[in-house]
């Protein structure tokens, strides 16, 4: 009886030792080290940026066949950047750029299929003189302390809109923007993802191509049908590091738009770090960069970059929050002084 007894245990411990041994095979670790949530998607907000096309650091991971997943994000900064014109003083300037802008993104994104999936972006933008130019100074107070430029923002007004300049021959270039809030560009955007690894390790690589149509109201009218396509990739590090790397380009079918000659074609690239630190958190680090944005402003820089730190926590299986905040990746003049962005996704 007891032989007997003891046989009949046989097989129920052999299936509990095969699901543990499954559970801790190098298999399932695989799966739990590429649970990585990828960078943040923003765009650039800088005031002569908003109604334009630009390129976001991406994951090159898609959604699973039929999961949809919702999202809406909040992108909120100060943007202030001049060059002096010949006396080099702030009432004489080759162009001043000085605002705040704001922008809210609705987005929904399926999976198509294996490696596929395909997204739909509304963004209602805003953009005025703000009120953070005071918190600003008060910053760089703190900063120039530390040796650090403050790019001069105290000698000049607060809390207004203003975009003036002259073109390279020295003439006046007039910009008839206006405060206020519209609706953005209608971004459609679809990803394929060619090269995934099999084993759980490897590159992840993926190309990305959007349309964004001019549906822009208000302040935001008057701009042209834009595309843009990308080449992004991904590498796990270990179980709790992963980096991103993307490039790609933007072509306009205008170059005109309120009152400034913009470029017809820009490239874009970004590299992002995510470390999980804990299971249901990720920290980042993106630099990005993109070339000039602006032909008809004299001295307007010919490549413009960022640095954004920004976290992702899931809270239960189906919500993520993300948050973080923007800065110049050097002393630069044709980007957003500083900005805070925050955002919320529901799978």
């Amino acid at each position: 009886m007891a032989v007997a007894g003891r046989a009949w245990l046989l097989p129920a411990r052999g299936a509990a030792l095969a699901a543990a041994l499954a559970a801790g095979s190098p298999a399932s670790c695989e799966e739990t080290a590429l649970v990585r949530r990828g960078p943040i998607e923003r765009r650039d907000g800088w005031l002569l940026a908003q109604g334009r096309l630009t390129l976001p650091a991406v994951s090159p991971d898609t959604l699973a066949p039929g999961e949809t997943r919702v999202r809406a994000s909040l992108d909120w900064g100060n943007d202030f950047g001049w060059r002096p014109g010949p006396s080099g003083t702030p009432n004489d300037v080759a162009y001043i750029v000085d605002g705040e802008h704001g922008r809210l993104d609705l987005e929904v994104r399926r999976g198509l299929g294996p490696g596929w999936d395909a997204g739909i972006r509304v963004p209602v933008l805003w953009r005025g003189g703000g009120f953070l130019d005071d918190v600003i100074d008060a910053w760089h107070g703190v900063t120039t302390r530390l040796g650090l430029p403050d790019n001069d923002r105290s000698d000049f007004p607060t809390d207004r809109l203003r975009v003036e300049g002259h073109d390279g021959d020295g003439r006046p270039v007039a910009w008839p923007g206006r405060s206020g809030a519209g609706l953005g560009r209608l971004e459609v955007d679809a990803r394929w993802a060619p090269v995934r690894p099999v084993d759980g390790r490897g590159w992840t690589a993926a190309v990305v191509g959007r349309v964004a149509a001019p549906t822009g109201t208000g302040p935001f009218t008057g701009t042209g049908l834009e595309a843009g396509a990308q080449l992004v990739a991904a590498r796990g590090l270990g179980s709790a590091f992963d980096v991103y790397a993307g490039a790609g380009a933007t072509a306009s079918s205008t170059r005109r738009a309120a009152g400034l000659d913009y470029a017809r074609h820009r490239a874009h690239g970004f590299l992002v770090l995510e470390w999980r630190p804990a299971r249901r958190l990720s920290l980042l680090v993106e630099t990005s960069a993109a070339s000039r944005l602006v032909t008809s402003l004299a001295d307007y820089p010919a490549l413009v970059s960022y640095l954004r730190i920004g976290a992702q926590l899931d809270v239960g299986a189906r919500w993520r929050l993300e948050g973080g905040f923007t800065e110049n990746l050097a002393h630069q003049q044709a980007t957003t002084d500083f900005g805070v962005f925050l955002g919320v996704a529901s799978r």
